[in-house]
């Protein structure tokens, strides 16, 4: 029973986090949604590629977030807070580089994604801002997965709570106007997220430099030693790959539909939003995972560490069943939501239910992943997204939609079929590992996870 309490004592407000992302997303697009399927199809597109920006920067969040859990496990949060110190230095770097693409390429980014003439009209100024936005974004990640390696999940969903609420006043707002204001149309939404998020940086700013300074000493210069400079370099890379990877194979298999029309790109944005419900809790128990399996593995427990990773999952697996159950019998009822257009919510609702067969197989590969990375075992992680992406997913969305011309019923095929594969092969890692002999990355150098199985 203590150890269910502690799980959802990280899990449920990270539940809630992404929760309120993700239910703020939808109520975003609703709102949007009202503009046209052409203003549906841009915030689609936009997201996909902004999916793919978060990707390329995710592995340094995601390596902060296993490697300081694993110091607060040891004991040594010094260490966690000199790499902390190596990550931030690293995103203020990545983030230059990210504000000039962001002035200069959102025009040819439309063009280069196969949107029509109508798309990038309507949609460059608004990519351009949202491309902005992700400057304020790229920190304050950080400053999340921080928080949640010292076991704070609580304070991320205050700041996303605070933030998400404001967003849908102000996209409401901007986008139609108020008392007698016209509004901005379409970028009036793209400049209520460049608000937002600049304020989600300032609020985790302030916490991790204010009060948790007092408990962690976090505004303490360290001098940044090379082989903590070097692990991060190497763990974030690997995981960015991955989550490139996966993303990158999102972006053909949007590109591919894009291609189709504005009225499947506008179906597909909408079962694409309404499948991300699923992820609420596959995510919160992901997060979870990694932040209690990298503790015990820093405390020399590494049993523990499986058992709690084994109950986490199993925890999660119950939420996406029930979701995929919801998914199923509602799915008509909520695309109707998005949209009046029948032709596009028909659409949809054929989609959506494809989805709702693979929630468990989501589910499952989303959380055993955060397992995985908790005890540092990123080399399988991003070996296999390589192969599970390119070797499988892009080629057979290519093959089924451009050769054998199934359109979106191929494409959905193929993702079903990745995500599938991703449950499989990431349970068997899980429960194969020799787990009596992992240890920490601060005590085993270059050496990850032991590659013996039993």
């Amino acid at each position: 029973m203590l150890l269910v309490k502690r799980i959802l004592r990280l899990a449920l407000p990270s539940i809630a986090t992404f929760s309120s992302m993700t239910l703020t997303g939808m109520l975003v697009l609703i709102i949007v949604g009202r503009l046209g399927a052409a203003a549906i199809a841009v915030v689609g597109i936009s997201n996909i590629l902004l999916y793919n920006t978060w990707a390329l920067f995710a592995g340094v969040n995601e390596s902060i977030n296993y490697l300081v859990s694993q110091n607060v496990g040891e004991g040594r949060i010094a260490d966690g807070n000199e790499r902390m110190q190596i990550a931030l230095v690293l995103s203020l770097a990545l983030d230059a580089g990210w504000v000039a693409v962001s002035f200069t390429l959102p025009h040819s980014i439309l063009e280069w994604l196969g949107a029509n003439s109508v798309l990038v009209r309507a949609g460059t100024e608004y990519l351009t801002i949202r491309m902005l936005t992700f400057a304020f974004s790229m920190f304050t990640n950080l400053f999340f997965a921080y928080m949640r390696a010292v076991g704070d999940t609580r304070t991320p969903m205050l700041i996303s709570l605070t933030t998400n609420a404001l967003l849908i006043v102000l996209t409401y707002g901007l986008t139609y106007g108020v008392a007698g204001w016209r509004g901005m149309g379409l970028p009036g939404a793209a400049w209520s997220m460049f608000c937002t998020e600049a304020l989600g940086l300032a609020l985790s700013a302030a916490v991790y430099f204010g009060p948790y300074h007092k408990r962690f000493a976090t505004r303490i210069w360290h001098s940044m030693a090379l082989s903590h400079v070097r692990l991060i370099l190497q763990e974030s890379g690997k995981l960015s790959v991955m989550e490139l990877s996966m993303s990158l194979g999102m972006l053909v298999f949007t590109a591919c539909i894009t291609r189709l029309g504005t009225v499947p790109v506008a179906a597909n944005e909408i079962a694409l939003n309404i499948l991300s419900l699923g992820f609420m809790p596959a995510n919160g128990f992901g997060a979870a995972a990694t932040i209690c399996v990298g503790q015990e593995v820093g405390a020399s427990r590494p049993l523990v560490a499986r058992k709690v990773g084994a109950y986490t999952a199993g925890m999660g697996l119950l939420f996406m069943a029930l979701f995929s159950v919801f998914l199923w019998v509602f799915a008509a009822s909520v695309a109707r939501v998005y949209t009046s257009d029948l032709v596009v919510s028909a659409l949809a609702v054929s989609l959506i239910h494809i989805a709702s067969f693979i929630q468990l197989f989501d589910g499952g590969g989303i959380i055993l992943a955060g397992g995985l990375r908790g005890i540092g075992d990123t080399t399988f992680l991003f070996r296999m997204a390589l192969v599970q992406n390119w070797v499988i997913f892009i080629p057979l969305t290519l093959l089924l939609t451009l050769v054998f011309h199934f359109g979106q019923t191929g494409a959905w095929v193929a993702l079903c079929t990745l995500i599938v594969l991703i449950g499989v092969t990431n349970a068997l890692r899980y429960w194969r590992l020799d787990w009596r002999q992992v240890a920490s990355r601060s005590t085993v150098g270059e050496c990850v996870v032991p590659v013996s199985l039993i």
